[in-house]
């Protein structure tokens, strides 16, 4: 499938279906849909190969694994620095907590999205890793209260 082929009815049908449930086999995946189990197996292989499917992975509760503290870290760099750029990406990929690290235009610099077991484990990562070391001039921390929406599917 070409990049920039653009998905009928029945690829959007898969994708909606396997962004819900990522372990539907092919045989109850091509009944919900409404095709031969080859055709669908076909179809879902090509997806794949184009990489319109990345990946599959199994979602897990933070709740249940000692991490539903979620803290968002807004934070600035001191200047353009190439090696201080690439220390804090190498540090922020390297640590489980943050689920989420984007560089941005605006405000801020980068956004992080943390999982931690408490305040203390926040305060300790903050101490050690969010430092002017690595080019951080100064961030602002948000807890969230309560998740309202959480979902990794993405709009089709």
């Amino acid at each position: 499938m070409p990049k920039d082929k653009i998905f009928d009815n029945i690829d959007t049908r898969i994708l909606k279906a396997l962004q819900r449930n990522g372990r539907l086999h092919n045989n109850e995946l091509a009944k919900e849909i409404g095709l031969s189990n080859s055709a669908c197996l076909r179809r879902v292989n090509q997806l794949e190969d184009s990489g319109v499917i990345d990946n599959y992975v199994a979602l897990l509760n933070p709740q249940k694994l000692n991490c539903s503290l979620v803290i968002y870290v807004l934070g600035s760099f001191f200047e353009e620095d190439l090696k201080l750029r690439e220390r804090f990406i190498f540090e922020m990929k390297s640590l489980p907590q943050i689920a989420e690290c984007h560089l941005m235009a605006g405000d801020y610099d980068f956004i992080l999205k943390l999982f931690v077991s408490d305040l203390d484990e926040f305060h300790s990562l903050k101490m050690r890793y969010l430092t002017k070391e690595i080019g951080i001039k100064n961030i602002k921390s948000e807890i969230a209260l309560k998740t309202v929406k959480n979902s990794t599917e993405l709009p089709l």
